[in-house]
């Protein structure tokens, strides 16, 4: 079990909002759903992705290392530029139609101002962090969350951490997009204390266009699991003109109160922003040009919630 192995963007420690307590947050790299409002594009690619970030690099003046390491001229050097710190600096600029993510410069960069967001690792490496902060775990009632991406789509190396954790007394919570086999789901259930489970649109066919996937699959897991005896917090995304509409808004609570007596909150999530500097670091365009809801928008959709008897709250 602790040798299986498997690929991870990040490990967050001391996070407060995903689960119960204090968790250490372990996210595992690739997502079969290509939400376009998503915070973490690092976490859809199953293969490595190259990244720059400004507050690590030192500049090509300084040191330049990612210049000669490239062999098809995808780097170059910018213009001068004003940093963080108020210095003048000249960055590297990545031409990413050029770029064969080879990634060699990601091993030259001695600040690790370019990196590669996969981490190979095995189910060890993660225990090795996740042990470090068993005594907040013991002390807040928190305790491990395996996130994504998908973190099913990586299901073997998923339920191994979920098994290694249970093994050595971890709370574990899974957050999860319901998209994968129902299969899987029930087969990991012994192993996880609390499903963090996406609701994203209730429409099928609006769901395939806006996230990629038909949502049957995904309701369906959510009943199984309920039936089975999962405990669950439902997530729902609220989207400005995606899925925010009061229709939408309705057949998620409806649908909710189906695996009611399964539910211990409805998180009601607003759009933000917060991601978008990760879209800068990997060369993308960030195309979500709209503001995040107002309070009285989610104040009205929490009153709706809880008019179905939900225990709902904003998150």
């Amino acid at each position: 079990m602790y040798q299986i192995e498997g690929n991870i963007y990040d490990i967050q420690k001391f996070s407060l909002h995903d689960g119960p307590g204090i968790r250490t947050d372990v996210y595992l790299k690739g997502c079969p759903l290509t939400c376009v409002w998503c915070h973490s594009p690092e976490s859809q690619p199953f293969t490595p992705d190259l990244a720059w970030m400004e507050i690590k690099c030192i500049g090509t003046e300084v040191c330049g290392l990612c210049l000669e390491a490239c062999k098809f001229g995808a780097i170059r050097k910018g213009e001068v530029t004003r940093n963080l710190k108020g210095d003048d600096i000249i960055y590297p600029i990545v031409d990413r139609e050029k770029c064969t993510v080879c990634l060699e410069c990601a091993k030259a960069c001695p600040s690790k101002g370019l990196y590669n967001t996969l981490q190979h690792v095995s189910v060890e490496d993660v225990m090795l962090k996740v042990r470090q902060d068993k005594r907040y775990y013991e002390k807040s009632g928190g305790g491990v969350t395996i996130s994504g991406g998908e973190p099913m789509s990586q299901f073997e190396f998923c339920k191994a951490i979920a098994m290694a954790c249970k093994s050595e007394g971890f709370d574990v919570a899974l957050d999860t997009t319901g998209f994968a086999p129902t299969e899987h789901y029930l087969e990991i259930l012994p192993y996880v204390d609390l499903f963090l489970f996406d609701l994203k649109h209730m429409d099928s066919e609006r769901s395939k266009r806006l996230v990629g996937v038909p949502n049957e699959q995904i309701k369906a897991n959510a009943l199984a699991l309920a039936n089975a005896g999962a405990r669950f917090q439902i997530r729902f995304p609220l989207i400005p003109h995606l899925n925010d509409s009061m229709e939408n808004r309705k057949a998620t609570a409806e649908f909710c109160v189906t695996i009611k007596d399964a539910i211990d909150v409805v998180q009601l999530l607003p759009f933000h922003k917060m991601g978008q500097t990760k879209y800068r670091r990997l060369g993308l365009k960030y195309r979500m040009n709209v503001s995040p809801p107002s309070r009285e928008f989610m104040e009205e959709t929490l009153e709706l919630f809880k008019s179905y008897g939900l225990p709902a709250q904003i998150s």
